[in-house]
């Protein structure tokens, strides 16, 4: 018996550090491909942060009369449409290309108010 516990012991111990070992190295860590886990990684963040900050001053200039109401319902379909986009492409993190696209969409959109707040065609209704 006593050669039995000798033998068995040890085993049993290993056996259980094993599994404890690979569980602890299954854990998601940013920057090893699991940003989706980890808050969305830096990418999704920054596109979060410019869609918010220009829905703000979509609804800033729209408040102070720098745009029409129709103007701003025009930018504010298409930041809709954009932030769909994003979610869609977020789902599994973002790649070169949709982070790209997310950002071309938003650039086109900056550059759409501004020219609205500078196209001095008098419709401010």
């Amino acid at each position: 018996m006593r050669k039995l516990t000798r033998i068995v012991a040890p085993a049993l111990v290993a056996v259980a550090m094993l599994g404890t070992a690979g569980a602890a190295s299954a854990q998601p860590y940013p920057g090893y491909g699991h940003e989706r886990f980890a808050g969305g990684g830096p990418r999704i963040d920054a596109i979060r942060s410019q869609l918010n900050q220009l829905e703000q001053r979509v609804n800033r200039n729209d408040w102070r009369g720098g745009i029409s109401d129709r103007e701003a319902q025009g930018i504010r379909r298409e930041l809709r449409e954009t932030r769909d986009q994003f979610r869609y492409f977020s789902r599994d993190g973002l790649n070169d290309r949709e982070f790209r696209v997310l950002q071309n969409r938003i650039d086109h959109l900056r550059d759409r108010l501004q020219f609205e707040r500078h196209d001095r065609d008098g419709r401010r209704w």
